[in-house]
């Protein structure tokens, strides 16, 4: 995993474009952009309506820069595209032309077709969003199948998750019930996103899948299966340094 140098740069250590939220979902933005705050330098978001209840909310969180031009995916290392943007109108062709890396969830499935993945894609989709993308049961078998095709990294989320980039399947087990509460994908999202920034995309996938079952049993173990999604985000920083055993 990238470790930021003591001698490094503001941006030097991550930049992410967050493309989410709607007027009707405030909240999937929200979680995203807490997710990644800490683990990049500069977090931009560009909101997918000009909704005044969805950009008072953002600008509320002091480390996000709001834009309104896509012109910014040429300085961002990734671009995290999709959670809430309900039925908002999004050039998702402008998106995957000049992104450098892209990670695809929620809404993000609905705007995006399968032909456009890429190298350049991580595809984060739990049961329901693999078989409505891709026509087909989320198996470990699938998504090897899939990620090969398409020739994309997977995390296909679950009580297990199945991460591949089509030449291998990995199981990441752990967490507990609490992680079926609403937003947690999104939180998920976020992480991911800003790992990948640095690092390989099949890494990040990794990483953030497995750290987030840690943060959900660090969760558990202070509130058993009472915490929400914006709980498992204080707990990201510990998990990431305890699961990398960073000094």
């Amino acid at each position: 995993m990238f470790i930021p140098a003591k001698n490094s740069h503001k941006g030097e250590n991550g930049k992410l474009l967050i493309v989410a939220g709607s007027k009707q979902y405030h909240g999937s933005a929200l979680l995203a952009i807490n997710a990644a705050k800490r683990f990049v330098d500069l977090v931009y978001f560009y909101p997918g309506e000009n909704d005044c209840y969805l950009i008072n909310a953002v600008k509320n969180i002091p480390e996000v820069i709001v834009v309104y031009d896509f012109a910014v995916l040429e300085k961002c290392d990734a671009v995290l595209f999709g959670p809430g943007l309900g039925n908002s109108r999004i050039d998702a062709k402008r998106v995957v032309k000049n992104a450098k890396k892209i990670i695809l969830d929620g809404d993000g499935f609905r705007k995006i077709n399968k032909e456009m993945l890429s190298e350049k894609f991580l595809i984060t989709p739990h049961e329901g969003e693999f078989e409505y993308f891709f026509q087909k049961k989320g198996t470990k078998e699938n998504v090897k199948e899939m990620a090969k095709k398409y020739g994309c990294v997977i995390l296909k989320k679950g009580p297990v998750d199945f991460v591949s980039d089509g030449k291998k399947v990995y199981e990441i087990k752990g967490g507990n019930a609490g992680l079926t509460k609403g937003g947690t994908g999104d939180v998920l999202a976020g992480f991911v996103s800003a790992l990948a920034t640095k690092n390989s995309l099949l890494e990040s996938a990794l990483v953030g899948a497995k750290v987030l079952k840690m943060a959900g049993e660090m969760a558990f173990k202070k509130n058993w299966y009472w915490y929400s999604a914006g709980d498992l985000v204080e707990y990201l920083p510990v998990g990431l340094k305890t699961f990398t055993n960073i000094k």
